[in-house]
């Protein structure tokens, strides 16, 4: 089963030790997405895949970040929510919304 939030991860190495960061995609103009990426979690030294996963489960539990869409019931990212409730999918097909 393909990873559909991987693209919304990455770990850096920077001065201080390690960044777990996530992607918060922004809108600055309609139909212009833009990325943000968001320190979530650092470690002095590099983290182990199981460190790894849990920092992610814990990001994808965050509403900051991730929403799960009430009508599709699909985990999106939060920069790809309609509102708080739908997604801009959902929007489009069952509310009329043009993106």
């Amino acid at each position: 089963m393909p990873d559909e939030q991987a693209d919304f991860f990455r770990c850096e190495e920077t001065s201080e030790g390690w960044s777990f960061q996530v992607c918060v995609v922004r809108w600055d103009h309609p139909s212009t997405p833009s990325s943000e990426w968001i320190p979530f979690r650092k470690w002095k030294t590099a983290p182990d895949p199981q460190r790894l996963e849990k920092a992610r489960n814990a990001a994808l539990s965050r509403p900051r970040f991730f929403r799960t869409c009430s009508m599709c019931h699909e985990l999106n990212n939060a920069g790809h929510m309609h509102d708080l409730k739908i997604c801009q999918s959902c929007a489009e097909q069952h509310l009329g919304v043009c993106y």
